[in-house]
């Protein structure tokens, strides 16, 4: 019997729990509803800006750099091809060198 008046007690506390909660939020819901029924609109301020703008801009910046290195990376290509067209013309030139030395004796 003990149990059984222990189980009712906690059911009927666990119940007036529940019920509190839900009249908590109504109450909450209540008072929300009559703050925004309450509230005065205005329009809105001339300050309203979309950030697209700078958006734009640092995409811009972002694309003129990335044609910026790909620029700098076809002047390296070309760069190295030169040297090694350089280093084909100096190595034909010390073969010949050599070659006039050994005619020479």
């Amino acid at each position: 019997r003990v149990d059984q008046l222990k189980y009712d007690v906690q059911h009927l506390q666990t119940a007036l729990r529940n019920f509190q909660q839900r009249r908590y939020l109504r109450e909450q819901q209540e008072r929300q509803r009559e703050e925004l029924l309450a509230r005065t609109f205005t329009t809105n301020d001339s300050d309203t800006t979309i950030p697209i703008d700078e958006t734009l801009q640092f995409n811009e910046h972002l694309q003129s750099a990335h044609r910026g290195m790909d620029e700098l990376i076809g002047s390296g290509t070309n760069i190295l091809q030169g040297l090694r067209d350089q280093r084909v013309t100096l190595k034909g030139t010390h073969k010949k060198i050599l070659d006039v030395a050994n005619m020479l004796g």
